[in-house]
């Protein structure tokens, strides 16, 4: 029962870390600022521009790339697939 809880509260925490650290409602708008984020040259994070595409995001372009990457997936988990970089193929081992 033990292992059962510490699994749940790890996979709520890897669900719910992406929105706490990118300080956003939900996954896709995360992978929407982690993208404009690390998309940014150094020195342009402040810039009017990524500002204003930070500000703006929906979660639609984040759940646009997840559907492209990850079809089978819903969109929320697909989209935390791509926020931790996990590769396309990595159910076909």
């Amino acid at each position: 029962m033990k292992y059962l809880i510490v699994i749940v509260l790890l996979l709520a925490g890897g669900y719910m870390f992406p929105q706490v650290y990118e300080e956003v409602d939900g996954p896709c708008q995360a992978l929407e600022k982690k993208l404009v984020r690390d998309n940014t040259k150094n020195g342009l994070e402040n810039s009017i521009i990524s500002n204003l595409a930070r500000s703006i995001s929906n979660g639609d372009i984040g759940e646009g790339i997840a559907d492209d990457k990850f079809p089978k997936l819903p969109s929320r988990l697909g989209c935390l697939a791509v926020y931790y970089d996990i590769p396309e193929d990595w159910g076909e081992f």
